[in-house]
C-alpha cells in the first residue's frame, strides 16, 4: 500500500491506495506555515481510524502546486513511517503523450489529471477540474495532452471581488436561489456560480470542436457543486489527481528494478 497528495491551494486531496484500489480517501486543509509534526498527526489519526498499520505502507507520492508544502509532507511521511516521499513534478511520465511546446510549463497536476481520464474513458476526453483554479484540458483520441484554458475557481472569483473591490462582501459559496440575485451578496453567488458554469460549456464547446470530444469528465474539490450549473453533459470523477499519481507510483516501482525509492526534488 501506499500514500498519495494532491496538494492544492486550499486543500490536500488524500489517499490509501492497495494496488489498483482505494482504501480511504480523505481531504485536509494546505497550510505550509504549520510544522510537518500536525501533518503527520492528522495522518496518523486518518490511518487508524481506517483500520490501517503504518508498517503496511511501502511508499508515498506527491503532486504540488503550493512551494514548500512537498517538503513538510515529505518530513511528514518520514517521522510516520519512515519512507521517502516521491514528488511528482515534469519528469513525471503521465502516461498519455504531451503534444504542447514546453511541457515543463504545464502543471502536473493537469497531465497527471488527464492521463487517468484517458485511461478512463479510451478516447478523446475533456477534463475540468474544478479547484482553486479552474482548468479545462484537452486529450485526444490518439491520447495526446493538447492543452486548454485556465480561470479563477469559484472561491477565487468570490475573494477576488471582495478583495479588490471597497464594498463587495465576502461570501460564502452557498447555492444561489437562481441567477437573479435580490441583494448584493446573492448577485455576487449567481455571479460566480452561473458565471463559472458558463464559462466551463463554452470553453467545453470550443475544444469539443477541435477534437469531436463526447466525453467530459469533472474532478476537484468543488466538482460536485458545480455540476448542478453545467449544460455540458458529463461525468463527476472524484479526485483524478490522485488516480494519476496512483499510476505514476506503480510504473515506478515497476522500472525500478532494486526497489529502492529516492526523494525527487524540482
Amino acid at each position: 500500500m501506499f500514500l498519495a497528495f494532491d496538494i492544492g491551494n486550499s486543500s490536500i486531496g488524500c489517499a490509501v491506495f492497495d494496488g489498483e484500489d482505494v482504501r480511504i480517501r480523505w481531504r485536509m486543509d494546505t497550510d505550509a506555515g504549520l510544522a510537518s509534526a500536525v501533518y503527520s498527526t492528522w495522518l496518523g489519526s486518518a490511518l487508524k481510524r481506517a483500520g490501517i498499520e503504518v508498517r503496511e505502507l511501502d511508499g508515498a507520492i506527491a503532486s504540488s502546486v503550493v512551494r514548500g508544502m512537498t517538503e513538510v509532507m515529505g518530513a511528514a511521511v518520514r517521522s510516520l513511517g519512515g519512507c521517502d516521499l516521491i514528488e511528482a513534478d515534469s519528469r513525471t511520465d503521465p502516461g498519455i503523450e504531451v503534444a504542447v511546446e514546453r511541457p515543463e510549463a504545464v502543471g502536473v497536476d493537469r497531465l497527471l489529471a488527464a492521463g487517468a481520464a484517458f485511461r478512463r474513458v479510451r478516447g478523446s476526453v475533456i477534463v475540468v477540474d474544478v479547484g482553486t483554479a479552474l482548468t479545462i484540458d484537452l486529450v485526444s483520441a490518439a491520447g495526446c495532452f493538447m492543452g486548454g484554458a485556465i480561470l479563477p475557481g469559484l472561491k477565487a472569483m468570490a475573494k477576488a471581488l471582495a478583495t479588490g473591490t471597497s464594498l463587495l462582501p465576502h461570501i460564502d459559496l452557498t447555492a444561489p436561489a437562481s441567477a437573479l440575485g435580490r441583494d448584493t451578496s446573492e448577485c455576487i453567488r449567481a455571479g460566480v456560480v452561473f458565471g463559472a458554469a458558463g464559462a466551463v460549456d463554452r470553453v467545453v464547446e470550443e475544444l469539443s470542436a477541435a477534437d469531436r470530444t463526447p466525453h467530459v469528465l469533472l474532478t476537484g474539490g468543488d466538482a460536485q457543486f458545480l455540476s448542478a450549473y453545467l449544460g455540458t453533459p458529463h461525468d463527476c470523477v472524484p479526485d483524478l489527481v490522485l488516480h494519476g499519481l496512483a499510476h505514476a507510483f506503480r510504473e515506478r516501482r515497476r522500472r525500478t528494478q532494486d526497489g529502492g525509492w529516492k526523494m525527487v526534488t524540482g
